[in-house]
């Protein structure tokens, strides 16, 4: 027996998931925008379902300066180093891919 199209998104619901939809529409001729759908009918094939995606933990590149020197150092990770002096965070831009 095949699984559902939808079994991964009917499995999310049921576990308490948000669950979006979006259509074809016939009219303007592309895909409705993702909305909120708290009752899914999953058997229409005029519409397309996904798990709510959830945000992406921001990254930021941590920035520290050297007190005897010019020299700027950079981080993934907050440090404690008494040699260096800190500076700030950059909030790092992900492309979705």
């Amino acid at each position: 027996m095949k699984p559902n199209k939808w079994a991964k998104e009917i499995h999310a619901w049921a576990d308490g998931a948000e669950i979006e939809y979006r259509y074809f529409d016939d009219l303007i001729g592309e895909y409705t925008e993702w909305a909120k759908d708290p009752t899914p009918i999953w058997h229409d094939d005029d519409f397309e379902f996904r798990i709510k995606p959830q945000p992406k933990e921001l990254q930021y590149l941590y920035v520290y300066k050297s007190e005897n020197d010019r020299k700027i150092h950079f981080s993934t990770g907050k440090e404690n180093n008494v040699l260096l002096e800190y500076v700030g965070k950059i909030k790092l831009e992900v492309d979705d891919e």
